[in-house]
C-alpha cells in the first residue's frame, strides 16, 4: 500500500459548530493526512499533531487571493469562501509544497478511515478527485493547481463567480457552470464515485443524498433500517438486510444544516453513535437486530424544530435590516 503525502486546506472564519472537536478528532485518527486551517477564532480548541492552524482574518485572505489572481475579487461573508476552493493550490502554493495531493472540505463532516478508503483511488493517479464539495482532492502539480483558470464553453467561469456575489457553486458539480465541468472538458482524469455518507437536509431520518456521476446529479437514496457508528478512526453504517447485520464503511458522513447535539462524554469516547440531531455515547457495537435497537422508542429528534427556528431567525433579521435600511 502506497502512502501519499496529501494537505487539505480549510479557511474558516466565524464560530465553529459545537462538535468541531469530533472534526478534529478524526482528523487525529488519519495521521498520514495533513490538515491546514486559516482562521480567527481557533482558540480553546486542542489542536492534533496533523492540523496547522494559522490565525489570520479573512480581509487577509482576499488580499492574498487578489496578489495571486491579479484582479478584485468579491469575498463579503465567510460563505463566500466556498467559491475559491479549487483556486486553493494556487492561492496557496506556498504551503504546499512537497505533497502529492492537495485538497479542501467542509467543517461539518466526520472523517473515516481516509487510508484504507481513499489509498485504492489515489493509487490511480487522478488529477481530480470527487464532485460533490464537501470533500475534494487534486494532484498537487503546477498544471493542475492552474486548471480551474482555463475557459468553460468560451467563458472564464472562475472570473464570474469570484466577481460577483451571488453564489455560483464553483466548488462543486451542481450546474455546468463549475470546477467540475472546467476539468471534464479540458480531458483530466476525473473520479466521482461518491464515498460519503452525505446526510439529506429533506428528512428527519439519517437518509443519504448520493452523487451519481453518470447522471452529474444528486439522489435520494431510501431510508434504510440502519445506524451510523465511529470508532476508533472507522465511520460506518450497521443495516439489518436480508436477515443479517450487514457492515458498510465510509470516507465521511456529512452533517449539513444540522444542529447537533453532543455532551462532554462523548468528546473524550472513541466510540460513538451518529444519530439525526446528537452524538451518543456508545459502549459496544451492534452485532444482532436485537443489539441494534431499530424499532425502540427513544428520545424525539428535534430536526424540524430545528430547521424551523432557524428559519423564524433568518427571517427575523431579514425584517431587521429592511427596517435598518427605512430608517
Amino acid at each position: 500500500m502506497n502512502t501519499y503525502k496529501c494537505i487539505i486546506i480549510f479557511p474558516y472564519f466565524g464560530k465553529f459548530n459545537n462538535y468541531f472537536p469530533l472534526f478534529l478528532k478524526s482528523c487525529e485518527e488519519n495521521s498520514n493526512y495533513k490538515w491546514l486551517i486559516f482562521s480567527d477564532c481557533f482558540n480553546g480548541y486542542e489542536c492534533p499533531s496533523n492540523v496547522c492552524v494559522i490565525n489570520t482574518t479573512m480581509e487577509e485572505i482576499k488580499k492574498i487571493a487578489e496578489q495571486k489572481l491579479g484582479f478584485s475579487i468579491c469575498m463579503k461573508n465567510p460563505h463566500k469562501l466556498c467559491e475559491y476552493k479549487p483556486a486553493y493550490g494556487y492561492i496557496f502554493e506556498e504551503y504546499i509544497k512537497g505533497y502529492d495531493y492537495w485538497g479542501h472540505c467542509d467543517c461539518d463532516l466526520i472523517f473515516g478511515n481516509l487510508d484504507k478508503l481513499l489509498t485504492p483511488v489515489l493509487n490511480e493517479g487522478y488529477d481530480k478527485i470527487f464532485a460533490a464539495g464537501h470533500l475534494t482532492l487534486y494532484k498537487n502539480n503546477f498544471n493542475n493547481n492552474r486548471r480551474f483558470m482555463n475557459t468553460c464553453k468560451g467563458k472564464a467561469l472562475y472570473r464570474e463567480a469570484f466577481s460577483s456575489d451571488e453564489n455560483y457553486r464553483f466548488d462543486e458539480d451542481f450546474s455546468e457552470n463549475n470546477v467540475h465541468s472546467i476539468f471534464l472538458e479540458s480531458g483530466a482524469s476525473v473520479y466521482a464515485e461518491d464515498l460519503s455518507m452525505n446526510v439529506s437536509i429533506c428528512s428527519a431520518s439519517m437518509c443519504g443524498d448520493y452523487y451519481d456521476p453518470q447522471q452529474r446529479r444528486f439522489g435520494k437514496e431510501a431510508r434504510r433500517k440502519s445506524r451510523y457508528y465511529w470508532q476508533d478512526g472507522d465511520l460506518f453504517e450497521k443495516e439489518w438486510i436480508n436477515y443479517s447485520v450487514m457492515r458498510r464503511e465510509y470516507l465521511y458522513i456529512h452533517l449539513q444544516h444540522r444542529k447537533m447535539r453532543v455532551k462532554k462524554e462523548v468528546l473524550k469516547h472513541n466510540t460513538y453513535e451518529i444519530l439525526p440531531d446528537r452524538f451518543r455515547k456508545c459502549e459496544k457495537i451492534p452485532d444482532t437486530k436485537k443489539e441494534m435497537k431499530l424499532y425502540c422508542i427513544d428520545f424525539p429528534y428535534f430536526y424540524w424544530w430545528d430547521v424551523f427556528c432557524r428559519r423564524c431567525i433568518r427571517k427575523i433579521k431579514k425584517i431587521r435590516n429592511l427596517l435598518c435600511k427605512a430608517n
